[in-house]
């Protein structure tokens, strides 16, 4: 391997599997490191793999994902396949000897997850769930603030994600035997972040699907009930315009993030009133996100920290996906 040692100085060589719309996110921060580089992309299509290695000038492209997992100078894989094939090549990498950063969810169930964690550990690698916004000053900054007690006892969470997919027929998000829908797709950012902000899974939930005639549920609302009193509310679909926001109400204020899923976007702030007429901006600019989820990830495989998204988080978070779809398969058949 072109990099193995913990404190190694040499760059982590990095193979990129499947060549998704998000890989593009992705290769520009792991172009510009000083700690990253990457060799190798692969495709099933070899012409869509050699276009993306001209493009980014990477030097090898293959054409099917077992070359990719059997080269020798690969530390490290980014894999953003769709969700339904997570497990299986997240698996097949990690047993080649790879360091796997894979895209959010990690699996489509808790179990499959803590499988591959499990043999991470056996194996001594780095598995690591891809939730990009979990990097960035503003997710930080907004649960310090909510540590801090300056919004006083936290009442209710709300977040958003709705966004609108160009064409359902031909998106693998509307597909149900690829793990589609709008739960796992961008639902999952808002229980990520209600959890995380909370920093405990919620003691009850609720959850109501609306499906397309794919089956996937294209829209999904959810309810969080934590053991503190906090609620935490959230709504999204994927047949609607772009719709992104979060906010925390306490007894003493409210926070509010316009874009919490794009953190490095603008606005950059974290707007604060607090219930005595009092308000702030809280500064939360910051880097790319997913530049800096690439830079963590590879100080956790040199060994010089732990992973900002643990595997406990990712678990606690496939848990409560996995309860909110059984609630709404509930309510469905109430019906």
């Amino acid at each position: 391997m072109a990099a193995d040692t913990p404190g190694s100085e040499q760059k982590l060589s990095w193979g990129i599997l499947s060549t998704a719309r998000i890989a593009g996110e992705v290769m520009p921060g792991l172009q510009r490191s000083a700690r990253n580089t990457v060799r190798a992309v692969a495709s099933r299509d070899p012409g869509r793999a050699a276009a993306f290695a001209r493009e980014y000038g990477l030097p090898v492209a293959y054409a099917s994902y077992e070359e990719l997992l059997a080269d020798p100078g690969i530390d490290c894989l980014y894999i953003c396949l769709p969700n339904s094939l997570h497990e299986h090549w997240t698996r097949a990498a990690l047993e080649a000897g790879k360091h796997v950063l894979c895209e959010k969810p990690l699996t489509p169930t808790e179990e499959q997850a803590r499988g591959l964690h499990e043999l991470a550990v056996r194996r001594g690698l780095v598995l690591a769930e891809a939730f990009m916004y979990r990097h960035h000053p503003k997710a930080k900054k907004l649960r310090d603030l909510v540590a801090s007690g300056a919004l006083g006892g936290i009442r209710t969470i709300r977040c958003s994600f709705n966004f609108m997919v160009g064409d359902p027929a031909a998106d693998i998000r509307y597909d149900l035997g690829l793990a589609g829908g709008s739960l796992l797709d961008v639902g999952s950012y808002c229980v990520s972040l209600a959890n995380y902000v909370q920093d405990e899974q919620p003691a009850e939930v609720s959850g109501i699907a609306k499906h397309a005639q794919s089956g996937v549920a294209e829209q999904f609302y959810g309810i969080l009930t934590f053991r503190s009193g906090a609620v935490a509310i959230f709504d999204c679909a994927m047949n609607a315009p772009l719709s992104i926001r979060a906010s925390v109400l306490g007894s003493a204020g409210e926070a509010v993030i316009e874009v919490p899923w794009y953190p490095h976007l603008p606005p950059t702030t974290i707007d604060v009133r607090y219930a005595d007429g009092r308000s702030e901006q809280i500064d939360a600019s910051g880097e790319n996100a997913y530049f800096l989820e690439t830079e963590d990830f590879a100080a956790v495989v040199r060994g010089e920290k732990s992973p900002e998204v643990a595997p406990a988080e990712t678990l606690r978070n496939l848990r409560t996906l996995g309860r909110l779809a059984s609630s709404a398969e509930q309510h469905g058949a109430g019906r």
